[in-house]
């Protein structure tokens, strides 16, 4: 709270403009906004005094009256986009959440990160909060998941009724064909066929299921002809009820089995909605406001201190702090200026000032997951071309078979029963849904990896992948290198040798020149003071040496193009590549004087990394700038057999395109904007540490820079692509199988529907046993 004093005996003249009269906020008296006595700002709105008597006297929270609570009983499961919707508006907690936020930002700019100062805390938290009162933080704003509600227990009520209702129907056909007993089994396959009808009016049809109309044309059909043929008193009554009762007992199965596969999903998803849906702290000015996370929009600041979430994909600004760096990750690194966080990331220690990416559905945890218009499970190719058999494939399978049963000579009945039955066959749920679901499960299992897929296409091509290409500095190798070798050459000792390769790579910044640096550092050897010198990107440097000769630093193609030999040497720098080593070449005068052998580690998990490669059925290849033996031995290590040696970066994006000319599915492992080249030529690119970010839109972006997690997208991608097709066979397969031979006459009518429930039951199976299998 802010507060504007003019004291009431002030002779200065009242001038200026008149601006209508407001009540004072505790008398009620008018007074002019412009020359009122006392001003002061609560709950985000200014309130007027008319003496210095009624601002001390005013209590803001009589005057504020609170936000009801949603109510949290008799209301279904949230959705979703309701979770996205529903806040939390308990006023003490926004408040403290605001005061918080307030003292953080003033923390943050006493670290020289800010224009506040430990002493230049906002007026509203100093007027309204004795010091007693401060709390360790706001309790989180989230949504509660709910439990079942009564929406749901009558869908289950009415899915359990249609089941045994259906069962019945089929069931009693063993009391006989009497009248009385038909006239049974009708109204119990009446009743179930309502039941079934009423679950798809009253429940929550989610976008991944097919349109009700293509799953109840079949049960709906079958009871009205089986009402038709009892009516007409037809010999194929008992026939027609039998498959009428079985029908509607395997589609309410369909619904009852997908309805409980999904649910898993669905938690989970409105899991990661509510965590996002925490109170954003923005920063307004000097002060910060506390607002809902969906309020957020890219380029506002926000300030994250301990034990708070990040709300946005955002650049941090200012500040560090140890962050968990995603919603339930097990990862808690160190993020400081210029470095991405995720929306979900939890600030252990520290405190954070970032500015927003990604807000709203544009999050990358949200993107995939709660975004109706970029759903994965719904925009996939296989999950289309599931929704595309039920809801066009099954009604042209019925044409087809009332074709045929037409050219039998059947009568009207039996054309109509053998349609009917060809569509059920193929209009279930699971056709329709089980590649969505394989999708949706492969989404939250890559972003319970750090894993980002930006589309559904992305998800799709990257499991189309065939050859997947490392960068291998920072991928598989760690970017660090060391100084392992010095060999001085042409009567020059190895302290000069490294002095000149330290003068040459002083300006440069690069693994390598730091390497050089930090060796001459270690070995107390002063930089030897080169002039003139200019970078050969990906080659090395040429200059002038201290004692006016010309000085080149780096790799057996500079030195060519500068025509000096290295026939002298070659035998050593075989013998130092063949350990792995990069060779960097030092000459001086035309002579070549000096061989540095630079030893860079493997990353943790790089072998893992290829072999989750190699267990997709993807074929690795290095890419690397380093010499052919360095890369030979680097692939011996790593069991990679196709190398691509001495790429300049510059040159990657070609490599990459040579790849793809042979007619390969190319992926570019690597990281941004150091592989920015391959990365661009790639048909799937895999950005490592690049999700949060907004400098570039890669396939697949990762929170962290573990290789392993790469590979891993690459396979899982796979598998998900391998499931769902082999899910659309189980699913499918029984049916179409039933319905030609139902068309053809090989088989009865009732055959079909039960071929339908042995797909669902396959489908069930498989996924059940993947689930044993991942575990």
């Amino acid at each position: 709270m802010a507060d504007r004093e003019r004291g009431a005996g002030d002779p200065r003249p009242v001038v200026g403009p008149v601006a209508k009269p407001v009540g004072c906020a505790r008398c009620g008296q008018p007074v002019d906004p412009l020359r009122a006595a006392r001003v002061a700002i609560f709950y985000d709105r200014f309130r007027y005094f008319c003496s210095a008597a009624c601002r001390e006297h005013y209590d803001p929270e009589a005057r504020h009256s609170p936000i009801p609570q949603p109510r949290r009983r008799d209301t279904p499961a949230l959705t979703s986009a309701q979770v996205i919707a529903t806040r939390s508006s308990s006023d003490d907690v926004e408040l403290e959440a605001r005061r918080r936020a307030a003292r953080a930002l003033a923390v943050v700019g006493a670290d020289g990160l800010g224009e506040l100062g430990r002493d230049a805390e906002p007026e509203f938290v100093r007027a309204e909060e004795p010091e007693e009162a401060a709390v360790p933080g706001p309790a989180p704003t989230r949504a509660v998941r709910q439990e079942p509600g009564a929406s749901e227990d009558l869908g289950s009520l009415l899915l359990t009724l249609a089941m045994v209702g259906g069962v019945l129907g089929f069931a009693l056909a063993l009391v006989g064909s009497s009248r009385v007993a038909l006239t049974s089994r009708l109204v119990v396959v009446v009743v179930a066929t309502g039941a079934l009808l009423a679950y798809f009016a009253t429940g929550r049809r989610d976008p991944s299921e097919p349109h009700p109309f293509a799953v109840l044309a079949a049960p709906c059909a079958a009871a009205l002809a089986a009402v038709a043929a009892w009516l007409a008193r037809h010999p194929r009554t008992d026939g027609t009820l039998t498959l009428a009762g079985l029908i509607v007992a395997v589609v309410a199965a369909g619904a009852w089995l997908m309805q409980r596969l999904l649910r898993p999903v669905d938690v989970e998803r409105e899991q990661i909605a509510t965590a996002l849906d925490q109170a954003a702290q923005r920063v307004v000015g000097d002060d910060v406001a506390s607002v809902r996370a969906a309020d957020l929009r890219p380029g506002e600041e926000i300030v994250v201190g301990p034990a708070e979430t990040v709300t946005a994909d955002a650049i941090v600004t200012a500040g560090a702090a140890s962050v968990q760096l995603w919603h339930g990750g097990p990862l808690v690194a160190e993020r400081i200026e210029g470095d991405a966080v995720v929306a979900g990331a939890r600030v252990i220690k520290g405190r954070l000032r970032a500015v927003v990416g990604w807000a709203g559905y544009d999050r990358a945890w949200l993107k995939l997951t709660t975004d109706p218009r970029r759903r994965a499970e719904l925009l996939a190719p296989l999950s289309r071309i599931g929704r595309l058999a039920a809801e066009r494939g099954a009604p042209l399978a019925a044409a087809l078979a009332a074709l045929t049963a037409f050219a039998a000579n059947q009568d009207l009945l039996g054309i109509f029963v053998l349609a009917i039955a060809a569509e059920s066959a193929m209009a279930t749920q699971a056709v329709a849904q089980v590649a969505a679901l394989h999708v949706a499960r492969t989404v939250l299992t890559a972003l319970r990896r750090g894993i980002v897929f930006s589309s559904a296409d992305a998800l799709d091509a990257t499991g189309r992948v065939s050859v997947a290409a490392f960068c291998a500095r920072g991928t598989l190798l760690l970017g660090e290198p060391e100084v392992a070798n010095i060999e001085a050459l042409a009567g020059q000792e190895s302290e000069r040798v490294l002095a000149l390769v330290a003068g040459a790579e002083a300006g440069v910044r690069d693994p390598v020149g730091t390497a050089v640096l930090r060796a001459a550092r270690m070995r107390g050897v002063r930089p030897d003071a080169v002039r003139s010198p200019t970078q050969q990107v990906g080659l090395g440097v040429t200059a002038v040496a201290a004692n006016g000769q010309p000085l080149v630093v780096g790799t057996r193609a500079l030195m060519l193009r500068e025509r000096i030999s290295v026939a002298a040497a070659e035998t050593k720098i075989l013998d130092l590549e063949a350990m792995g080593r990069t060779v960097l070449l030092v000459a001086l005068g035309g002579h070549l004087v000096g061989i540095l052998g630079f030893q860079d580690g493997l990353r943790p998990g790089a072998r893992a990394a290829v072999q989750h490669v190699l267990d997709a059925g993807v074929e690795p290849v290095l890419l690397s700038g380093d010499s052919r033996e360095t890369c030979e031995a680097l692939g011996r290590v790593l069991d990679i057999e196709h190398i691509r040696p001495e790429v300049l970066p510059a040159d990657r994006g070609d490599e990459v395109r040579r790849l793809a000319d042979g007619g390969a599915n190319v992926s570019v492992i690597g990281q941004s904007p150091a592989d920015d080249a391959a990365l661009a030529a790639a048909d799937v690119s895999v950005a490592l540490a690049s999700a949060g970010a907004t400098n570039a839109e890669w396939h697949v972006h990762l929170v962290s820079d573990d290789v392993r997690d790469a590979a891993y997208a690459i396979r899982l991608a796979h598998r998900c692509r391998a499931e769902s097709i082999l899910g659309l066979g189980f699913a499918l397969g029984p049916g179409v199988l039933g319905a030609v031979a139902v068309a053809f006459g090989l088989v009865p009518p009732a055959v079909a529907p039960v071929a339908a429930l042995v797909g669902l039951l396959a489908t069930v199976y498989r996924l059940r046993a993947r689930d044993e299998e991942v575990e």
